[in-house]
């Protein structure tokens, strides 16, 4: 199955590695290796050979392929496509998971704006 289609507004390419804290406007798509923080409201892409550990925090998160082993929060989506992987507690309204994904962790599906007790975006 191919990818979605994104525009992306910034890569983190095949071979690079970033660790640290990102924070964007738009979309970001990591093909290579991030160890952090993410922050935004927007969308963050973890492609194919991408891998991502560290805490997330996002408007949606769409793991297309790759490996997330992270803390999630995301105010509305996440999406764990064919080949995508996920391991960690995510936190959001919306989660889909598709045939030949990997979910291992925990969910809470919950409306991040209403629930007084959800974790705060920085």
């Amino acid at each position: 199955m191919a990818d979605k289609e994104f525009e992306v507004g910034s890569l983190l390419g095949k071979g690079a590695t970033f660790t640290g804290k990102l924070t964007f406007f738009g979309t970001v798509r990591i093909e290579g290796c991030f160890e952090g923080e993410v922050v935004s409201d927007d969308t963050l892409v973890i492609a194919p050979g991408g891998e991502v550990r560290g805490k997330i925090q996002v408007g949606h998160l769409v793991v297309t392929g790759g490996v997330v082993d992270a803390e999630v929060i995301a105010r509305e989506s996440v999406e764990i496509l064919p080949d995508g992987k996920l391991v960690g507690e995510v936190t959001t309204p919306s989660f889909q998971i598709e045939k030949g994904a990997v979910f291992m962790g925990t969910s809470k599906m919950v409306s991040l704006e209403e629930d007084s007790e959800s974790p705060e975006m920085a």
